[in-house]
């Protein structure tokens, strides 16, 4: 595991001091963000031009990437961009919770037809830290589902710099759902997929109420959260969290 330095701390080389936000990173500091009439206070807030839907339209004033942790079920939330346009949303469950490590399609029908389009989404914590790589490289933060941090970004190939992490767990368990279903418009369609031009955008307040619906299923199905007494229904199959990293 890569070891945390702080903002002050200088790797081999480096001025990490002076190195600045990533390109993209809007604040190092949690920022109030609107989201469907109301705000959340946002711990990262990302804008990614490569994702971004050209031309005007309701994604005009939406951030590509914004984290959270619900202050309801006090879970991670993540809103983010993918490559196609849409918007996915995912909500991360700590070890301990019924569900850690319960890949999508062995989540209960009534949780995971809860949000738009069904979960399509259950994986482990992805991490820039140079351990876990994509295609040989660190992942970056803008596009991970991970913890989220004031800041953890590569300064160089393996050296990172970050703040303490915001939640208590090393690792969580994402569970999310995207926005690229008939009748869903995809802004930057692949070839083959000109058909969903059609479709309705879902905007970030589509989202993030489906988010919150996702963050509130999950806590039902974690007993203990209200004092109760945990239990694993016995129709559910044993978790595998032996699956590829996304």
């Amino acid at each position: 595991m890569a070891r945390k330095k702080t903002a002050t701390t200088k790797a081999p080389g480096i001025d990490v001091a002076k190195s600045g936000l990533p390109d993209g990173l809007l604040s190092s500091q949690p920022v109030a963000y609107p989201v469907a009439g109301t705000s959340v206070t946002a711990l990262q807030v990302w804008h990614n031009p490569d994702r971004r839907p050209r031309g005007d339209g309701p994604w005009t004033d939406e951030a590509d990437k914004v984290a959270w942790i619900d202050e309801t079920t006090g879970f991670g939330c993540i809103m983010l961009r993918q490559s196609n346009g849409t918007l996915s949303g995912y909500v991360g469950v700590p070890p301990g919770h019924p569900l850690f490590g319960f890949e999508a399609d062995a989540l209960p029908v009534d949780l995971a037809s809860g949000v738009h389009g069904g979960i399509t989404y259950a994986r482990p914590c992805e991490v820039n830290r140079f351990e876990r790589r994509a295609h040989g490289r660190p992942r970056e933060e803008r596009y991970t589902v991970c913890h989220t941090t004031y800041i953890r970004h590569v300064q160089e190939y393996r050296t990172v710099q970050t703040t303490s992490d915001e939640f208590e767990d090393e690792d969580l368990w994402w569970v999310g759902f995207d926005t690229g279903h008939p009748g869903d418009l995809v802004p930057k369609p692949r070839l083959g997929d000109d058909h969903r031009r059609g479709g309705v955008y879902r905007d970030q307040a589509f989202v993030y109420a489906n988010v919150l619906e996702l963050a509130r299923l999950l806590t039902a199905a974690d007993g203990e959260r209200k004092g109760q007494r945990s239990t694993t229904p016995a129709s559910l199959p044993s978790p595998d969290i032996g699956g590829d990293e996304a």
